[in-house]
């Protein structure tokens, strides 16, 4: 490989890194944007995008993806609750345990909030060859999974 393709695969990775940030920057912005409008903390719309993505989940279940504990989820999810945005159900394969979901109210804030994004990322996506979008969903699999990584080690 000569030196100038070398070069220009360095500047190549680092506009790549350096969209990557600019994608997290507006992403902290659009999630800033939504909780206010939902009137909750940053937190709060992490957690009901976890439930809404992950289905029902237990107490546990929520606290470990969150990276918290039990305690700050309980007081998380009375909160989500009393705004209508959880609701808690007896979990059906163990009925001494309680699952969160998301109410339809948080369901219908949710779809206005972030539909547009969805439609407009189907169009841009669907201009994607199939082996270009499994190429992408690894890219972005990789991607999470160093961040998770480095984030769990910093905790």
């Amino acid at each position: 490989m000569s030196s100038e393709t070398a070069k220009q695969g360095a500047v190549t990775a680092e506009a790549v890194a350096s969209e990557l940030r600019a994608l997290d920057a507006s992403l902290d912005l659009l999630d800033e944007g939504v909780a206010d409008a939902f009137g909750i903390k940053r937190g709060d719309l992490r957690a009901m995008e976890v439930v809404s993505r992950r289905g029902r989940l237990t107490a546990g279940q929520l606290a470990e993806e969150l990276s918290v504990t039990t305690g700050a989820v309980t007081g998380l999810i009375d909160r989500m609750e009393r705004m209508g945005y959880f609701r808690r159900e007896d979990d059906p394969s163990d009925r001494r345990k309680v699952v969160v979901l998301l109410t339809p109210k948080a369901k219908a804030r949710e779809r206005r909030a972030f539909g547009e994004l969805g439609q407009d990322m189907g169009r841009m996506l669907s201009r994607y060859r199939p082996e270009q979008l499994t190429f992408l969903a690894d890219f972005l699999r990789q991607t999470r999974s160093i961040v998770d990584e480095i984030a769990s080690r910093s905790s």
